[in-house]
């Protein structure tokens, strides 16, 4: 396991997207509340970059064509079957940090 921040702690603002690269992988930040959750940062649909989106509800929506995945799942609440790859996340001390031989591994999966 290599720990990787990705954002300090208690930034990103709550329920506001932020960016990260790790591994070359495009990644979208969403604290919220306590919690933090890190996503592949690229919309199923189109590729657009999903920290440009905003927060409705528990959906991250994308802010190019509106597509929803719910920040916490990375799961579309409109298509089950469209999801963004959720990473194991967690904040230590002041940093959010994730693991990136796992966000290396997925990349490698999905080119």
């Amino acid at each position: 396991m290599k720990k990787t921040a990705v954002a300090s702690w208690p930034d990103p603002s709550d329920r506001k997207p932020a960016y990260a690269l790790v591994a070359n992988v495009d990644l979208v930040v969403v604290r919220f509340d306590d919690q933090v959750s890190v996503l592949y940062g690229r919309c199923a649909h189109r590729g657009a970059l999903m920290w440009d989106g905003y927060i409705n509800g528990h959906n991250l929506i994308c802010g190019v064509h509106g597509w929803d995945y719910l920040y916490e799942t990375g799961v579309s609440e409109y298509n089950s079957s469209e999801r963004l790859q959720k990473f194991t996340s967690w904040v230590e001390g002041n940093e959010v940090l994730v693991d990136e031989d796992e966000v290396a591994a997925w990349e490698r999966e999905n080119p």
